[in-house]
């Protein structure tokens, strides 16, 4: 069904994308301008190329977040963010304004069945196809986050590293968070654990599976793109990459294959 593999690896992109399917347009009750100053705002620029590895299994979709948040609890109830109007479909934008109308039953459950429930059951399958080829599975959820906290976020309370690491309860070893940060750290960057962001997705099916290691990425923004004000980008604009994307990049890449190898060695 998916093309074959050479690593055994699956990389959860799930905020990359920036399309807005004409179907939901009618749902956001922003004007167009402002709409896309949010999507730049929310959007893990260019990280479908950061951990874009050849020879991995990608998850990744061009469906921008302010759609449907793909990696939030559906249920608001387990979820922090919907408090803010953020939780697994968006109310409100990242500053505590109005983004959406009102949705019927009917469209919120279109929303879930659309794009949520088939992107988990790809994940899902990916890793079981790791699974049957390799044993075992590298999952990485990977991510990139603002020097500065959302405006509907508390501030930082120091200053943000270059990497974060999420950490899941049972799926993530103490020697795949070590190799992590030993790994960044030698090739000069600041890491945390669990700050300023937390946890990592894993499907529950595959929850305290010892085959399959997971562990959160997350890329501070500073490291690759322009620094810009949200009301620089008129509709169409686009962060643009600093001449560090391509290092960066390919540090990246060659921790991630020397995390497969470690993996392969350990599990």
């Amino acid at each position: 069904m998916y093309p074959e593999t050479i690593l055994p690896i699956v990389a959860h992109i799930p905020h990359a994308g920036t399309e807005l399917p004409s179907a939901v347009r009618d749902q956001f009750v922003q004007d167009p301008e402002e709409l896309w100053r949010e999507v730049v705002t929310v959007t893990d620029w260019y990280t479908d190329e950061l951990f874009g590895l050849p020879g991995i299994a990608k998850v990744q979709t061009p469906i921008n977040r302010v759609v449907l948040d793909l990696e939030r609890f559906v249920d608001d109830e387990q979820e922090e963010q919907a408090a803010v109007g953020q939780g697994v479909i968006y109310s409100h934008d990242s500053r505590g304004e109005q983004l959406r109308r009102v949705l019927s039953d009917e469209e919120h459950q279109s929303l879930l069945d659309d794009y949520y429930h088939p992107w988990h059951l790809k994940l899902e399958m990916d890793i079981e196809q790791q699974l049957g080829c390799w044993g075992h599975c590298l999952q990485l959820d990977c991510h990139s986050f603002p020097d500065e906290a959302f405006e509907n976020r508390a501030p930082y309370e120091v200053t943000p590293p270059d990497i974060c690491l999420g950490v899941h309860s049972v799926n993530t070893p103490q020697w795949l968070i070590d190799s992590c940060r030993m790994l960044f750290r030698d090739r000069g960057y600041s890491v945390s654990v669990d700050f300023p962001y937390a946890g990592c997705l894993v499907p529950d099916r595959f929850a305290g599976n010892k085959q399959v290691p997971s562990i959160m990425l997350e890329i501070n923004r500073r490291l690759y793109l322009k620094p810009s004000h949200r009301e620089a980008y008129r509709l169409g604009n686009v962060p643009i990459k600093t001449a560090n994307f391509e290092t960066l990049r390919n540090d990246i890449w060659a921790d991630m294959l020397l995390l497969a190898q470690e993996a392969q060695c350990r599990v």
